[in-house]
């Protein structure tokens, strides 16, 4: 683009009824996670409201091990309405798994968007998308779903990676992006060691499809579905290292032996790990074997049926999430949408999602009998219990829809433009 058509674009009125919009992210849906639900729920909501969004992703299902979708590598599709391209992603191979896209750059340039708003700081897109607002100056928005490198899977040599990334890349995104949207104050705290404009930052929670959760999706689903009868405490989400998994099936085994106080009803108690395998899943049916539980702990993989997931919440009695870090945590708003307490710790954004004492316990990480403690709390109070999963379904009303999440997204582009 000749420099007279960049500066006639830049001072260009934005338009005043829909914008056109290119949603740039690492994976999409059918690949599971929480930002690949992100992208597709803003999306939808932004098609609702009147735009033209267009998703470009690559042909990834899961980064850690290296796993492509079904089908042809290039390809176009319609999903909820919205259009989606993919391209072929490439790795660096081993345990470093950087991913990049090469062949992406050329479309995004083409695009004609009005906005271009790239997902997940770290990664090959989002530079793309910061070169590309530096040669088109269409204004650039990023969501960083910041991870810390400590807290990274995928081995050693990822994580040095990442160390290099931030030095040598990471602050250039940072400087061409027009706004950076963090999920909560703590990500932003975490961000500004890398040197962002903390002026140009946003804070805008993650979201949930509140309809999906209304009536409370039916347990039975769940449990006629995986065969599953008895009380049962949920983990949704990867099964990786930064999870704290380990010492989840610790506190689970104390319980189940006692340690903490006897419960009437919970003879039977299980627990139920919902979530695709990262590598770890071998060791910790190890770890529930030392324990003495592993006819107790259920590990489900991951479950593709949006129905029968949403009823394990519905069948729970609580969700824990003992993470060493959650940017934000989807699975806590899932879970108290649906009117369930959680137990989670405190580090990342959990403290501000999570109304400690109130919609569930917090507790440090790392600290397993505080752990069985704060669970069995819950799980041998069925009135509290049901108080706080009321508590939590009213602040989801509040603070944390879709609708609520993407009218504040498009603040954000009305402002840029």
């Amino acid at each position: 683009m000749s420099p007279s058509k960049r500066k006639a674009k830049a001072t260009e009125a934005p338009r005043k009824g829909g914008l056109k919009i290119l949603q740039i992210c690492l994976r999409f849906h059918p690949a599971p996670g929480g930002v690949e639900t992100h992208v597709l729920q803003i999306s939808r909501v932004l098609k609702a409201r009147g735009h033209d969004v267009q998703v470009y992703t690559t042909d990834l299902y899961k980064e850690t091990p290296f796993k492509k979708l079904d089908g042809p590598a290039q390809t176009t599709e319609e999903i909820m309405g919205i259009k989606v391209r993919r391209f072929k992603a490439h790795t660096l191979g081993d345990d470093m798994h950087y991913v990049f896209t090469p062949s992406l750059l050329g479309p995004i340039l083409r695009s004609k968007a009005d906005i271009y708003h790239a997902h997940s700081y770290g990664y090959f897109h989002v530079n793309l998308a910061a070169m590309a607002r530096k040669m088109t100056r269409t204004p650039f928005v990023m969501t960083a779903h910041f991870h810390p490198q400590w807290s990274m899977w995928g081995g050693q040599r990822r994580k040095s990676l990442r160390r290099v990334y931030d030095k040598l890349l990471g602050g250039s995104s940072l400087d061409a992006a027009d706004r950076v949207i963090v999920h909560t104050r703590n990500e932003l705290g975490l961000m500004t060691g890398l040197g962002v404009d903390e002026d140009k930052v946003r804070v805008i929670p993650a979201g949930v499809d509140l309809a999906s959760f209304t009536p409370r999706p039916d347990g039975k689903v769940f449990r006629d579905a995986l065969g599953i009868d008895g009380p049962f405490v949920l983990y949704a989400g990867r099964i990786a290292v930064n999870k704290g998994l380990d010492h989840l099936i610790q506190a689970f085994a104390r319980i189940r032996r006692r340690e903490v106080q006897k419960m009437d009803g919970m003879e039977g108690l299980k627990l139920i790990l919902v979530g695709e395998d990262h590598g770890l899943k071998s060791s910790l049916e190890k770890v529930a074997e030392k324990e003495g539980v592993a006819d107790h702990v259920v590990f489900t993989g991951h479950i593709e049926s949006e129905r029968i997931f949403r009823s394990a919440y519905g069948a729970c009695e609580l969700l824990a999430l003992p993470s060493d870090y959650e940017a934000f945590g989807l699975v806590l708003v899932e879970a108290m949408a649906c009117g369930k307490p959680c137990v989670a710790t405190r580090v990342g954004g959990i403290p501000e999602v999570v109304d400690e004492g109130r919609t569930g316990l917090i507790v440090d990480y790392g600290d397993v009998q505080g752990l069985a403690r704060a669970l069995t709390d819950v799980l041998a109070d069925p009135e509290k219990a049901k108080a706080m999963g009321a508590a939590g379904r009213k602040r989801v009303e509040e603070r944390f829809t879709w609708e609520i999440v993407t009218e504040q997204i498009e603040k954000v582009y009305r402002e840029v433009l």
